[in-house]
């Protein structure tokens, strides 16, 4: 009876928001905790003859300073090409810094004969061959935004694309 009496006669405190875990301890901002919401695309821009987005958009929610990557391969006239597309969204006071890199790698196509082109053109045999793959171009760069639309324009033999990325805070 008388733990009883004692465990209530301590006050219990009251809640702050500042209590929080997600108030950071060594940031100046509260916001820098929270997670980032990351939207990605990478499209082909007028001109160009493909049916579908090298990379359709792609929306994710990830932590402050979590690495994304996201891989894409499409058929091509003379082979396939495989986009590479690796992201990682990084608060800093009144902005969101994204540091990206990009890889496009193309194999070709193999020379083939006429019974070898006949055979495919009439779904007789399986897919032509693909000579050994290459890196076309690299690219990377860090950027930073305020909420707006990250729109970065590059060309692989001739043909022109746009890799749009948008990152947002989620905290209110």
């Amino acid at each position: 009876m008388l733990g009883l009496c004692l465990a209530g006669s301590f006050a219990v405190p009251s809640a702050q928001a500042a209590d929080s875990l997600a108030t950071p301890i060594t940031g100046t901002m509260a916001k820098e905790l929270w997670p980032i919401e990351v939207t990605v695309e990478l499209v082909a821009l007028q001109g160009s003859d493909r049916r579908s987005a090298p990379l359709p958009v792609r929306t994710i929610t990830v932590p402050d300073g979590h690495r994304l990557r996201f891989s894409s391969t499409v058929s091509t006239r003379s082979g396939k090409q495989r986009f590479e597309l690796s992201l990682v969204p990084r608060h800093h006071p009144e902005t969101i810094e994204v540091e990206w890199d990009l890889e496009v790698h193309e194999a070709r196509f193999e020379p083939i004969g006429w019974k070898r082109y006949l055979e495919h053109r009439f779904n007789l045999s399986g897919e032509l061959p693909l000579g050994e793959e290459r890196l076309k171009i690299a690219r990377s760069d860090i950027v930073s935004t305020d909420d707006d639309r990250i729109r970065v324009r590059f060309a692989v033999d001739g043909e022109s694309f746009e890799i749009r990325m948008l990152a947002v805070t989620t905290r209110g």
